[in-house]
């Protein structure tokens, strides 16, 4: 980002009258938000992919040469990819948080209320609201202490990703997870049963 704009001792009223340049930043920053979304969407897509796929091959070939290691290890892997994916989606998610503070900070010098409703409404959104009441509330000179007060009231702990990645993607991976073993144990324990008999 432009460090001029973001430190630039600017009244706000003359912010009003030469909005611009916050404009296009709001703008970008929303674009950024919406490709931040969309990657971790797709990471998500493609983890599982990889996972599935390589848990299936894996599974083929222990089967055609025998190998029960080689079964577990089907299971592992896939198990530790389908939990990498979620956790780079997290990862991704953390940065998308990040950008909250400077949204709400352009909203409240353009005197937009796009977002900080947004942030306002969500469901089980206490902190979120609390952090927008709290900005609201602030009393800035200029551009730059406006910046440094909404960013000394943000803390990203009061914004779990539980709140924006819905709980399909956890259960997903947990739900895969949970099939790999089982699948494992429906070809495995048949065979342990059979030679205990």
């Amino acid at each position: 980002m432009n460090e001029q704009v973001w430190n630039g001792e600017r009244r706000i009223e003359e912010v009003v009258r030469s909005a611009t340049t916050f404009e296009t930043e709001y703008n970008a920053l929303h674009a950024q938000r919406i490709n931040l979304i969309r990657t971790y969407n797709m990471w998500y897509a493609f983890g599982f992919a990889v996972s599935l796929s390589s848990f299936w091959v894996l599974i083929h070939f222990s089967l055609s040469v025998s190998s029960v290691p080689l079964m577990v290890a089907a299971a592992v892997v896939a198990s530790l990819v389908a939990l990498f994916a979620y956790r780079v989606v997290i990862n991704i998610d953390r940065d998308l948080v990040a950008l909250y503070p400077r949204i709400v900070f352009l909203e409240l010098v353009l005197d937009m209320d796009f977002y900080r409703d947004f942030l306002r409404r969500r469901p089980r959104g206490e902190t979120e609201r609390s952090f927008i009441e709290k900005s609201e509330k602030i009393v800035a000179e200029t551009t730059a202490d406006l910046w440094r007060k909404v960013y000394a009231e943000f803390n990203a702990r009061d914004f779990p990703c539980s709140r924006r990645l819905t709980k399909h993607f956890r259960l997903a991976a947990v739900l895969c997870i949970i099939m790999y073993w089982v699948v494992i144990a429906v070809i495995l324990l048949p065979q342990y049963f059979a030679d205990a008999v």
